[in-house]
């Protein structure tokens, strides 16, 4: 049976037999502590768990067990002028919920017996680090992938369902239909793909889809370094300005972070400092309503028995840590359908999701 906190851990897994006296007695040949080599693999965990990369955060909806999802599209009810002789007929917002994927994840540290008994410590602290660096960087590229690509993911490894990105993503039942709050038909597909000197009125396109579903701004426009630096050349385009450097007199600036954002295009537009993550000339436009906010573009499904955490499991009854794994169970997946809008920028061609790199 498997151990959680023989030596105060919450995130390593421990083989049966093994118990606090046997960790705090062992050591390595190179002297270094068992118990605290854990400790430090505990930790990294800790950080992995517990922290989370700000981008991710204002993009996903509080994390779910759920298998399906909703997300408004600015349904409202009909109010009419009171009758004298008959009672209002009720009304009901249809629910329109899709299926949310999940997957396991893992990642061996790569530790053998023989190699924990001569590992140095710098050496141990570096393959920790790597690790935990590892795990930050699959979170962010699974939202990252999520966002950008319009293909559908199986729910699970043994089911045949899948879970569909933004409008325009999805076949059978995940294809949207019915219509907007206005009355309008819900058309058209949030992934689009247009030349460089459209790119102004795509920006602005995909905007109005967003309002079209009752979606107000401020907005946010994140994408590659090519992508942002086109958008900061645009006509309407406002500086955020510098920590460094004081815009002069008469000189319009943005009032945003400028830490965060380059500034803002057309007046509700939040354009972020360029991403890393992928080089093609994409971008995409969506609405934040804050970190972990119900109706955030992204979900991430996490499994009830596994939990969010992501755990090492060690098997070896020698070093706890030889031969251990470190895994977990979630996916990412789309939340609010209407509440992003990719763009990809190429002189021709239909829209293809940029490859994400990390």
């Amino acid at each position: 049976m498997a151990l959680y906190g023989t030596i105060d851990t919450q995130y390593v897994d421990f083989p049966a037999g093994i118990d606090r006296t046997y960790l705090q007695g062992l050591e390595t040949r190179s002297g270094l502590s068992v118990a605290a080599m854990i400790a430090a693999v505990d930790a990294a965990m800790g950080a992995i768990n517990n922290g989370v990369d700000p981008l991710v955060a204002e993009l996903s909806a509080p994390p779910t067990t759920q298998i399906s999802a909703i997300g408004s599209r600015g349904d409202a009810f009909r109010v009419q002028r009171k009758s004298e002789y008959s009672l209002p007929r009720p009304q009901q917002v249809e629910r329109r919920g899709h299926m949310l994927a999940i997957a396991a994840y893992d990642v061996a540290l790569g530790f053998t017996d023989d190699g924990l008994e001569e590992i140095s410590l710098d050496a141990f602290q570096e393959n920790v680090r790597a690790m935990q660096l590892g795990w930050e960087r699959a979170f962010r590229r699974e939202a990252l992938i999520r966002l950008f690509d319009p293909a559908e993911a199986f729910t699970d490894k043994d089911q045949s369902s899948t879970s569909p990105g933004f409008l325009g993503s999805g076949t059978g039942n995940n294809v949207i239909t019915g219509f907007y709050s206005n009355g309008a038909a819900i058309s058209g597909s949030h992934y689009v793909r247009d030349t460089a000197a459209n790119r102004q009125a795509a920006i602005y396109a995909q905007r109005a889809k967003l309002k079209l579903a009752g979606i107000m701004g401020p907005y946010d426009l994140i994408g590659s370094q090519v992508f942002i630096d086109a958008v900061v050349a645009l006509p309407g385009f406002i500086y955020a300005g510098s920590p460094l450097i004081r815009i002069g007199a008469g000189t319009a600036e943005a009032q945003v972070d400028p830490l965060r954002y380059v500034g803002v295009l057309g007046g509700d537009i939040r354009v972020s400092q360029p991403v890393t993550d992928f080089a093609e000339d994409a971008g995409v436009l969506y609405k934040s309503y804050g970190d972990f906010a119900a109706d955030n573009p992204l979900v991430m499904r996490y499994d009830a028995l596994w939990g969010r955490q992501v755990r090492v499991r060690a098997r070896s009854n020698h070093y706890p840590l030889s031969e251990a794994v470190a895994a977990a169970k979630f996916g990412m997946n789309v939340n609010n359908r209407f509440a992003a809008a990719p763009l990809l920028i190429a002189a021709s061609g239909a829209y293809v999701a940029p490859t994400i790199l990390t």
